[in-house]
């Protein structure tokens, strides 16, 4: 078994019914963790959709529609926190632990009790170039991955944020910060909590020691990926540095908008090459991200977004 695997509860969010989580189920199994240990939350891509198949011992909690990534990951969150979890793993069901890495966090975490929140190194999943060595969020409030790897080898190193898809995370931060802001529904939550945990007290960080496959999807759904990344970024700007971060966030996507426009109409009329139609999704993406920002509108993104792509039955 490796190291600590019986301490930890985990939680894995499958969307849909193509099977995704399989694989990361048995690389868990294969690390140490217990069936019985494991919580499957099913956000079902359509209505009426069936829980997913799951080993033996492992738990499936079934969504009635699609929470998104906030809402149904702290059904999860909740229901090992009262079962007294110490650390809780939460995962979606594309990321891929590579052998070794779980021991490598909770090698970490026991080590540095001072770190609320950790995660592994993350690669892509097609290529296996550089993903996310954390995150790093601005004067402004901006945030942006770490592509390039650090010269140290093992260890933590701090950041201000991990990306979501694999989050080592303290229970008793938990009690404190409380879980994911259920209002942003999908994109920069896992940001917010970080910066929640950061002003409690509890470090963030990567465990370069620890490695794991990640495939981001916001190409499979370009208009929500871009309606949410807005109205959330803005949300956390704001929350992370104040007024100048929402103004300062505002006036660059309002730039962002005039671009994504003017290169649309420079592709319709055949003066650059590429499709009018994927600049015109993410500009509507975009602006209505800003202005459902600035309306206060949360939850999942309007039902008449172009591009939503995979995302459905919200």
């Amino acid at each position: 078994m490796a190291a600590g695997a019986d301490e930890i509860a985990v939680v894995v969010l499958a969307y849909g019914s193509g099977g995704e989580h399989g694989p990361l189920l048995e690389s868990l199994r294969s690390e140490g963790v217990a069936p019985e240990s494991v919580l499957v939350v099913h956000n079902p891509a359509a209505p009426g959709e069936p829980p997913p198949a799951v080993p033996a011992g492992v738990e499936v909690v079934q969504m009635e529609s699609n929470l998104g990534y906030a809402g149904a990951m702290n059904r999860g969150v909740e229901r090992q926190l009262g079962r007294g979890a110490t650390w809780l793993l939460v995962l979606t069901h594309d990321a891929r632990l590579r052998p070794g890495a779980l021991a490598a966090l909770l090698a970490a975490a026991n080590g540095e009790p001072g770190y609320g929140v950790l995660g592994p190194a993350l690669v892509f999943s097609d290529s296996g170039a550089p993903f996310s060595f954390g995150g790093t969020t601005d004067a402004n409030g901006s945030n942006a991955h770490v592509r390039e790897a650090p010269r140290a080898s093992s260890g933590i190193r701090a950041c201000d944020w991990i990306d979501g898809g694999t989050l080592l995370l303290r229970g008793d931060m938990l009690a404190l910060t409380g879980a994911f802001d259920e209002r942003f529904w999908a994109y920069c939550e896992e940001a917010d909590l970080c910066l929640r945990a950061r002003r409690a007290g509890y470090g963030v960080g990567v465990v370069l020691d620890a490695l794991a496959d990640q495939a981001p999807g916001g190409a499979n759904r370009p208009g929500a990926w871009s309606y949410l990344l807005t109205r959330n970024g803005l949300e956390y700007a704001r929350r992370a540095a104040g007024a100048r971060g929402a103004v300062t966030g505002v006036l660059r996507k309002t730039v962002l908008v005039a671009s994504y426009l003017a290169r649309t109409l420079l592709r319709a009329t055949g003066l650059r090459p590429g499709d009018p139609r994927e600049t015109w999704v993410l500009a509507i993406g975009t602006g209505r991200g800003t202005l459902d920002f600035l309306r206060r509108r949360w939850g999942p993104p309007p039902s008449d977004l172009p591009g939503l792509g995979d995302v459905s039955n919200a």
